[in-house]
């Protein structure tokens, strides 16, 4: 695959982080189109968690992508957690429940839904991922690399 790069952007109130979970946070697990009744109708991604310990996905503060370039719509969003679908802007409203665990070590599966899929081959992913942990400030992590696409 290409050639992995670190990014990182400060905001006003996140602070950036080194995190030695950040090269691991974009899986080439998985990543795919989504196909219905024949047709592709969107493309999914696996991350897995910027933090040496899972956390609530309540505690998620924000996903972005950005594939090849183009920022993906929030909208289009579903995650995948603990064999539920949640569309991705409901998991950063104040009633998402908190015990829904994204734990160490297992994937977030990121459907995007999106008209066509996504052409089999590989692409570039950017990815920043925010995590709220206790008593810390807002853990602000981002990577890009290129991903191979079944």
């Amino acid at each position: 695959m290409g050639e992995t790069k670190k990014v990182f952007e400060n905001s006003t109130h996140r602070t950036s982080t080194n995190s030695m979970y950040e090269p691991y946070m974009l899986t080439e697990s998985g990543c795919r189109s989504i196909w219905q009744a024949g047709h592709r109708t969107g493309y999914c991604v696996n991350l897995t968690i910027n933090y040496y310990r899972g956390l609530p996905l309540s505690c998620v503060d924000e996903i972005s992508l950005w594939v090849d370039g183009e920022p993906v719509d929030p909208e289009t969003m579903y995650v995948w957690c603990k064999d539920r679908e949640y569309h991705y802007p409901d998991i950063l409203k104040d009633t998402m429940a908190t015990d829904i665990y994204w734990g160490f070590g297992d994937y977030l599966k990121v459907t995007i839904m999106k008209k066509g899929g996504i052409d089999q081959g590989i692409h570039h992913v950017k990815l920043r991922l925010c995590t709220r942990r206790s008593y810390t400030p807002t853990m602000v992590s981002e990577w890009e690399k290129d991903i191979m696409f079944a």
